[in-house]
């Protein structure tokens, strides 16, 4: 009980960070909703969709898994009866939507080259109805993915206590599991690779005779800043898990209280990926949310950004 008071702080800090991230995913979402539906105009809206539906279920997740801890041991009802009860599918449900950002990451990446490179394939290629279709099928390739160990001997169950994922079968691993730990910090930096290849490729023909726009090249900007974003937040739970997983016995070296806000801090990362990309990176789908919460135009948001045209 002392270590939970001493964790109140930083527990109730996070607490009010994580629905504030949540309140903003839910308006986001359902403005952009219902000017598509109901008010019939066009705009963002496929991966705004996508990426703050997930960041929906990632926050709920995220309550269950940690702020649920401290809730259940004042109500005396025992972490490890809630743990065993509702841990795993918990963990499933916040690794899924975990997973699906980042590789829908790698879609929006591909989708942003072959716009530059072919507009007019693109919009034929990347069309909504395509790109829904595109997103299921990385939706459904994860959820098979990860319910293969989820069925298995060694299902993964996320321990407060400890700040980790503890296998049904410790100390081993599904060979799934096994092979997304080592891999899985590839797939945003692959993102990352290809945006770098592409834009040196394009900056060179440029100087060999090409013209770019200033409208051009303010989307280049606005699309590097935004895929570094997204890079940048979701590498920064992989490389702190590096840590604990190549030092196991220095991490634990750590007070209880240390171990727990480095768990909150990658969970922070992820928490506040969409608010980073869609208000601070991103001019027309913040204009959209403070709009939507009735703030005049005239005034003024202190945050300097591109704007970029987001589908």
């Amino acid at each position: 009980m002392s270590v939970l008071w001493s964790l109140l702080p930083s527990q109730t800090l996070f607490l009010i960070t994580i629905l504030f991230f949540l309140l903003y995913d839910g308006t986001l979402l359902s403005t952009v909703v219902h000017k598509r539906f109901f008010k019939k105009e066009k705009g963002p809206f496929a991966y705004i969709v996508y990426m703050t539906s997930c960041g929906l279920i990632s926050k709920v997740s995220i309550l269950f898994m940690v702020v649920a801890w401290p809730i259940v041991e004042f109500l005396n009802i025992g972490y490890e009866v809630y743990r065993q009860a509702v841990g795993e599918l918990v963990t499933l449900i916040f690794t899924f939507s975990y997973l699906f950002p980042m590789f829908l990451s790698l879609l929006m990446t591909i989708h942003r080259i072959v716009i530059f490179v072919t507009p007019m394939k693109a919009a034929r290629v990347f069309s909504e109805p395509k790109l829904l279709i595109y997103s299921s099928l990385i939706a459904i390739v994860i959820l098979v993915w990860l319910l293969i160990p989820f069925y298995s001997d060694c299902t993964m169950n996320f321990k407060a206590l400890t700040s980790r994922l503890e296998s049904a079968c410790d100390p081993g691993r599904h060979p799934i599991t096994l092979f997304q730990n080592m891999y899985l910090i590839y797939v945003p930096f692959g993102s990352v690779a290809l945006m770098v290849i592409y834009l040196v490729i394009r900056r060179f023909s440029n100087k060999n005779g090409s013209d770019t726009t200033n409208h051009q090249a303010k989307r280049e900007t606005a699309m590097i800043r935004q895929v570094s974003f997204i890079v940048i937040y979701l590498s920064v739970y992989e490389l702190i898990y590096l840590h604990l997983r190549w030092f196991p016995e220095h991490f634990e070296s750590f007070p209880i209280e240390i171990q727990s806000m480095s768990y909150m801090l990658r969970l922070f990362a992820i928490a506040s990926l969409n608010f980073m990309v869609y208000f601070v990176v991103t001019k027309s789908t913040r204009r959209l949310f403070l709009n939507a919460i009735g703030w005049k135009e005239s005034n003024k948001v202190g945050v300097q950004a591109v704007s970029a045209s987001v589908t």
